[in-house]
């Protein structure tokens, strides 16, 4: 864009979006909030705060219409609850708006495929708040398998635990989307996709709804063996019900070796050979996070969006098969739920 000033509109400034709103402005000097859509006019309120000016209250449950319609902003931020990214970002995209969206992107594979087509038909930015994608270490993790440092992926062990008991709206179904699976979870399922390249082939498992004794609304905690599209199986456990704090282990083995994190540091093992520490690092101006990304996007300042919504529509297929998985008890594949929607997994790889 060639604007001296990129009129910037934010959907749900609630505490996630005041955040990413703020790494935005700090990173992207030329970007300017000029309205903000929640039904809390509160959260309006705190985002001026952390601006230090005023933008316009929009209020109401069609507010998100008016910012888009009526305020000539170039961009939109999609913070609002899972379950409302599908409407808020559709509109936004189909107004001719740049989305920076968070994550999930949009909940349901055939709604995620539909709004990645729209962005792409329109040539606009459409990138996803996938902050991992932008971390030294699953950086050099990514770049490792890709140089084939543990050769062919055979297995994957994903784990997140987190104290989390579905507060406000995410424990809510209407706007959850899928609980602690859809939420953290997430994050998780977009890097095990994208560090490995592969798309979800099936899943299977089970979840349940309890956080410290007491049964929530949405799921809080699950287990599941995923198969990804090279053959490569593993488990993915995603917990909510977890005392004070948050604790994560990943775990890559491919036929040469494995590759795992310990204390912060990327370790290998090579069979027969001592473990040995791997240098983590990013490539020199690689953006520092996603708003980042998304401001030199829309400033030229770089041509390449590192979370593309690509990689939203194959989070979004996991999702589902696991959340089918853990509803039906059966194994699901995924390419059957991609054909339901209407798609083949040659839409994921474009």
């Amino acid at each position: 864009m060639s604007k001296k000033k990129i009129r910037f509109g934010v959907i749900g400034p609630g505490g996630a979006g005041r955040n990413r709103v703020m790494r935005l402005v700090q990173s992207t000097p030329s970007v300017e909030v000029v309205a903000a859509a929640d039904t809390n006019d509160a959260c309006i309120t705190q985002l001026e705060e952390s601006l230090g000016y005023k933008v316009e209250h929009l209020t109401n449950r069609s507010a998100y219409k008016k910012l888009i319609d009526k305020m000539d902003v170039d961009a939109v931020g999609v913070f609002s609850p899972h379950t409302l990214h599908y409407e808020h970002a559709k509109y936004a995209l189909e107004g001719g708006k740049h989305v920076l969206i968070e994550k999930p992107m949009v909940c349901g594979v055939g709604n995620a495929l539909e709004t990645a087509h729209i962005a792409a038909e329109n040539d606009l930015v459409y990138l996803i708040h996938y902050q991992r994608h932008f971390a030294a270490k699953f950086y050099t993790l990514r770049q490792q398998l890709r140089r084939g440092t543990i050769g062919e992926v055979q297995s994957f062990y994903i784990y997140m635990a987190q104290d989390w008991s579905g507060h406000s709206w995410r424990g809510d179904p209407r706007f959850s989307g899928g609980g602690q699976l859809n939420d953290s979870g997430s994050h998780y399922l977009d890097i095990l996709l994208w560090m490995t390249d592969l798309l979800p082939k099936s899943a299977e498992g089970s979840a349940d709804y309890y956080y410290q004794g007491e049964k929530k609304r949405v799921p809080i905690n699950g287990s599941f063996n995923v198969e990804l599209s090279n053959g490569a199986a593993g488990r993915v456990v995603i917990l909510g019900d977890y005392i004070h704090g948050f604790r994560e282990d990943i775990r890559i083995k491919g036929d040469k070796g494995v590759l795992f994190f310990q204390d912060e540091k990327l370790m290998l093992v090579k069979p027969g050979k001592q473990p040995e520490e791997i240098p983590l690092s990013v490539p020199k101006n690689y953006p520092a996070c996603p708003a980042d990304n998304f401001g030199r996007l829309l400033t030229g300042r770089s041509k390449v969006n590192h979370v593309p919504p690509t990689f939203g529509a194959r989070v979004a297929l996991l999702t589902d098969a696991i959340l089918e998985a853990a509803a039906t008890g059966k194994k699901i594949e995924c390419a059957k739920l991609l054909k339901k929607s209407g798609h083949d997994m040659k839409a994921l790889s474009q």
